[in-house]
């Protein structure tokens, strides 16, 4: 698996590059009042899921100029998604 670490810090894509994280971030807070309705149980990963992806697909829709935005959301977005899986293994290991 190679990362490809000029695509990180490209310029936004724009909807074409956008439309599969915008749609999953959908799902993900789909998912998530589905769970919190219905059950009384929505999971805060799920919100965290949700936030990333939606954060990855504002980036890819920003303007092509304002490429320091994107990379300061794309960065937050793996952020987050580090965060909650520190979380996890905090609870597995204590």
């Amino acid at each position: 698996m190679d990362i490809d670490i000029e695509a990180f810090f490209s310029e936004p894509g724009g909807w074409e590059e956008a439309r599969i994280s915008i749609g999953s971030s959908i799902a993900f807070f789909g998912i998530y009042a589905c769970f919190e309705l219905l059950y009384n149980s929505g999971s805060l990963s799920l919100l965290v899921f949700g936030s990333a992806t939606a954060l990855s697909g504002t980036a890819e829709l920003l303007p092509k100029n304002r490429r320091r935005s994107a990379i300061v959301l794309r960065v937050t977005a793996i952020v987050l998604l580090v965060a909650l899986i520190a979380v996890a293994l905090r609870s597995l290991l204590w």
